[in-house]
C-alpha cells in the first residue's frame, strides 16, 4: 500500500516493480484505472465480524470529519461534546434507516435523507389526520419518509423492529421538532463531512462502486494510491487517508494463518496523512505482518499537522511505536534535540586539566598540574552531529550518511546506533 504526496511517486513505483518483475502485482488507483472505491460499501459488505455494523459505519464518517478537522485548522476534540454527540445520533439514524429500508449506503443518499427530513411539532398526530391519498403523496415527496414507509413494511425481526422504532421516533419526533438553531448545527456538521463526496475525485471514485479491495494486499497486489496531494490537494489527503484507513483495520482484523504474506505500508510525506488512529494501528502492525514506512523532513512538521490540544505527546507516542529510526541531515532544532534524547545518553570519558601557579617575585611556577577523568553522562549524538551529515550531491562525492538507532539491538559498535552511508549513484 503505497500513498502519493507528490506526483513523480507512482513513476517511482512501477520503476520498481519493473526492476524486480512484479509489474503484474501492481494496482494503480488514478482518475484513468476505472476502479472505484465506496467505502461506506465496502464497510457493510466486507467479510469478518462486525461487518454492517452501524457503530463501525458512524466512526468511519467521524474519522472523516476528524481528518477534515484537521484540514481546515480545527480540532474535533475540541468541539463541544453534545455536537459530536448529537451528529453520531443522527448519523446512526440515518444508517440504519437505509440499511432498514435496503437502499444503498452512499453519501448522496444519507444527504438525500437528511435534506427531505420532515419538520414541525406534532407531526405524528398530524400525519393520523392525513387522508390515505394525501399521506401517500406527502410520503413520496421525501425521500427520508419513503425509505420509513419501506423499512416499516421491511422490518420483520425483533432487532429490526427496535431499530425502526428508533428512526421512526427519531425523524418524526425528536429531529422534526429540534430548534431551528440546534437542527442547523447540525445538519451543517454532518453537510460538512459529506460536502467533499458531492463532486470531483471523491464523488467520482469514492462515493459509489466498488471494485477494488485492501484485502487484495495479502495476496500480493501492491495498491498504489496515484492521487497525489500536490495535484489534488486536499481531495488527494481525504482519498488516500480513508483508504488507508481502512486498509489498517483490514490488516488488523487479517487471519495471518490463511493470509501469512507480510505488508507494507508506505507513506513519503507522512506528515500530510497522520491520523489518530495510526498510533493505535501500530500498537498491533508487528502481530499483524505489517511494516509501516513514514517519511517526513522533520518532526516538526508532525506537531503541525496533527495540531490541537497537546500534539507534542500525540505524535511522540506514534513515533514511540515505529521501532526503527532513521535520521538524515537536518536543520531542524527540534528533530535533532528530539533524536538525541531517542538516542540517549550513555557515560562518557571526560578528561579535565587543574593547573596551579604560584608567584615568587616576578617569576611564575608552573610545575604543579593535574589531570583528571571522570565519567560523565553525555548525548551519545549531539544535537549538532545531526546538522553535519552528508546529504548527497556532487560537493558530497554523492555520499548520504543517516544515524539509525531501534529498539532490543545492539549494533556492531555495542550501541543502540551506528552511523551509515549510501552511495546515491548506486
Amino acid at each position: 500500500m503505497v500513498l502519493c504526496g507528490k506526483p513523480e511517486e507512482a513513476k517511482e513505483w512501477r520503476r520498481y516493480a519493473k526492476e524486480l518483475g512484479r509489474e503484474d502485482d501492481l494496482m494503480i488507483f488514478h482518475e484513468e484505472s476505472n476502479f472505484e472505491f465506496n467505502p461506506l460499501q465496502y464497510e457493510m459488505t466486507r467479510e469478518g465480524e462486525g461487518a454492517g455494523e452501524t457503530m463501525n459505519l458512524v466512526n468511519l464518517f467521524v474519522n472523516i470529519f476528524k481528518m477534515g478537522q484537521r484540514l481546515s485548522g480545527g480540532d474535533s476534540q475540541e468541539s463541544e461534546r453534545f455536537w459530536e454527540n448529537s451528529l453520531r445520533r443522527l448519523m446512526n439514524r440515518m444508517f440504519d434507516l437505509l440499511k432498514l429500508a435496503g437502499e444503498e449506503i452512499s453519501v448522496a443518499n444519507l444527504v438525500e435523507i437528511l435534506t427531505s427530513a420532515p419538520e414541525g411539532d406534532g407531526l405524528i398526530n398530524k400525519l393520523a389526520d392525513m387522508k390515505e391519498d394525501e399521506l401517500s403523496q406527502w410520503i413520496e415527496g421525501s425521500y427520508c419518509m419513503m425509505c420509513i414507509d419501506t423499512a416499516n413494511g421491511s422490518a420483520s425481526s425483533k432487532q429490526e423492529k427496535r431499530d425502526f422504532n428508533l428512526v421512526y421516533n427519531y425523524f418524526l419526533r425528536e429531529f422534526a421538532k429540534m430548534p431551528e438553531k440546534t437542527r442547523t448545527t447540525v445538519s451543517e456538521m454532518f453537510l460538512g463531512i459529506a460536502e467533499p463526496f458531492l463532486s470531483g475525485i471523491l464523488n467520482d471514485y469514492f462515493a459509489q462502486g466498488l471494485n477494488i479491495f485492501p484485502e487484495q494486499t495479502f495476496e500480493g497486489k501492491i495498491i498504489i494510491m496515484d492521487f497525489p496531494v500536490k495535484k489534488y490537494l486536499d481531495a488527494g489527503i481525504y482519498a488516500q487517508g480513508i483508504f488507508k484507513l481502512l486498509w489498517q483495520q483490514s490488516t488488523e482484523r487479517r487471519d495471518i494463518k490463511k493470509y501469512p504474506t507480510p505488508v507494507f505500508l508506505w507513506v513519503d510525506e507522512s506528515q500530510l496523512f497522520i491520523s489518530e488512529y495510526d498510533q493505535i494501528f501500530q500498537t498491533t502492525a508487528r502481530s499483524s505482518r505489517a511494516c509501516t514506512v513514514f517519511l517526513s523532513q522533520n518532526i516538526s512538521n508532525y506537531y503541525a499537522a496533527i495540531g490541537g490540544k497537546d500534539p507534542r505527546s500525540r505524535v511522540d507516542s506514534l513515533l514511540g511505536n515505529l521501532s526503527i529510526k532513521i535520521f538524515h541531515a537536518n536543520n531542524d532544532y527540534v528533530t535533532n534535540q528530539w533524536a538525541a534524547n531517542t538516542i540517549s545518553k550513555d557515560f562518557k570519558d571526560v578528561e579535565s586539566y587543574n593547573l596551579g601557579v604560584a608567584v615568587e617575585g616576578n617569576a611564575f611556577d608552573s610545575n604543579r598540574s593535574y589531570r583528571t577523568t571522570t565519567k560523565q553522562l553525555h548525548y551519545q549524538v549531539e544535537p549538532i552531529e545531526f546538522t553535519l551529515l552528508k546529504n548527497g550531491g556532487e560537493s558530497n562525492d554523492f555520499k548520504v550518511e543517516a544515524v539509525v538507532t531501534t529498539t532490543s539491538k545492539k549494533f556492531s559498535n555495542g550501541k543502540n546506533f551506528i552511523r551509515m552511508s549510501f552511495n546515491q549513484t548506486t
